[in-house]
């Protein structure tokens, strides 16, 4: 398998391998920086397994996919800390964006004493280091698992997805979330972050919903 980067050198490797893993082979600093990979133009998680000849891009928070997928896992943490300290909060959806990320939650909004204490809970999330494990489901499971944990909105969500869809999930520590990544290989990866502010919204933005 051969492996061509950025700069146009190709690395030779008898078998399979991650991207992170390919990542680690090129520079150990690299793969410490490392947020998500760009395969044959393509952004993959760090988890890919490359088995062929392809064109690879590692990328860094100084890359724009790559701050996403920082950004994107950032507000994983995030909705791990509601769930800890808000159990009753249902998960929606936590996306990054072009200023940073957001999560939505069906709850009461935070105030800025609540924000500072799901900051402090981050860091302490941060802090334990978890990796982020990804797996997948069929449709049946998946259901099932949003159904176990109370998510109803997860579970629309799946609903809404083709009947032949790939449903991934992240696992870190004790918080599982419905997502298709890309995400770093763990929290302790995340190095700055700051909340905000908390705002009002409709599930879909339709006034007709929660």
């Amino acid at each position: 398998m051969k492996i061509t980067l950025k700069d146009g050198s190709v690395k030779p490797y008898e078998g399979a391998m991650s991207v992170i893993d390919i990542a680690k082979d090129i520079s150990e600093g690299l793969a410490r920086m490392a947020c998500a990979g760009e395969l044959n133009g393509e952004v993959v998680d760090l988890r890919t397994v490359v088995s062929e000849d392809a064109q690879l891009n590692i990328l860094t928070f100084n890359d724009e996919a790559g701050k996403a997928a920082y950004r994107h896992t950032t507000s994983h943490v995030l909705a791990q800390a509601v769930k800890r300290l808000h159990p009753e909060a249902k998960l929606a959806i936590g996306p990054s964006i072009d200023t940073g990320f957001y999560y939505d939650f069906d709850c009461p909004s935070f105030d800025r004493a609540a924000l500072d204490a799901l900051e402090a809970e981050m860091k302490k999330i941060i802090k334990e280091g978890a990796e982020l494990e990804r797996f997948t489901l069929p449709r049946a499971e998946a259901i099932q698992l949003m159904e176990e944990r109370d998510e109803p909105y997860k579970v629309q969500l799946i609903l809404d997805l083709p009947e032949d869809a790939e449903l991934s999930f992240y696992r870190q520590g004790d918080f599982v979330d419905l997502c298709a990544g890309p995400h770093l290989m763990s929290t302790k990866n995340i190095k700055a972050f700051k909340l905000i502010s908390s705002s009002m919204a409709y599930w879909r933005g339709d006034s007709n919903r929660a």
